[in-house]
């Protein structure tokens, strides 16, 4: 299956793809996944757990930067799995593209290619589809979650009221916003209200 999806981070472009390519800060806003040591081959173990309905798959296997093009902010990240209690793989090839913005922003645009094998591909296409676009989905918003809440504050404004900017907090920080909680727990869920909403939507205009 290919899965497109773009969004937005509060980042130059620049920084936004350094920080595509920082397995440390990207994975954990990967829901159900925890990065492992690094191998040999430069690679990374990786851990996955996902759940479709009663049904928990737990992966088990290695994700790489496999190509990278600074010039053009290109990179291609590879990873594969194999179920640790079954036979069933995961295999995804996940090419993501940066571009600049207004307001110096930053634009990813990513496309990725997942293929499955084992219980999670006979559990149907099109719930595993939803299911893995909502991950994306989620992913994607912990990143933008993530910059927005490492952006700078804006100055405070001058004024004869005001003609020094306020202090911050004794830390010399001010306190930033947290990002959202992943929601891996209820994918399943979320998909199968939105299904029935559609199969509702398509009755009426029917009638």
């Amino acid at each position: 299956m290919e899965i497109a999806s773009d969004f937005e981070l509060n980042l130059p472009p620049d920084d936004a793809y350094a920080l595509l390519l920082d397995l440390e800060r990207v994975t954990p806003c990967m829901p159900g996944a925890t990065l492992g040591p690094e191998q040999d081959d430069g690679s990374r173990e990786l851990n996955v757990t996902v759940r479709l309905g009663p049904m928990k798959f737990n992966y088990g296997g290695t994700v790489q930067i496999a190509e990278r093009d600074e010039a053009a902010r290109r990179a291609v990240l590879l990873g594969s799995a194999q179920e640790t209690r079954g036979q069933g793989s995961a295999s995804a090839r996940i090419t993501m593209t940066v571009s600049p913005q207004d307001g110096g922003r930053a634009r990813v645009d990513s496309v990725a290619t997942i293929d499955l094998t084992g219980r999670a591909a006979q559990t149907g296409r099109g719930i595993v589809e939803d299911v893995a676009r909502r991950m994306v989905g989620q992913m994607a918003e912990c990143l933008a979650a993530k910059t927005e809440a490492q952006a700078p504050p804006a100055a405070p404004e001058r004024s004869a009221e005001n003609p020094a900017p306020v202090a911050t907090a004794p830390s010399g920080e001010p306190p930033r916003a947290q990002p959202p909680p992943l929601r891996a727990g209820s994918l399943l869920l979320s998909v199968l209200r939105e299904r029935v909403r559609r199969f509702w939507r398509r009755l009426r205009r029917r009638r």
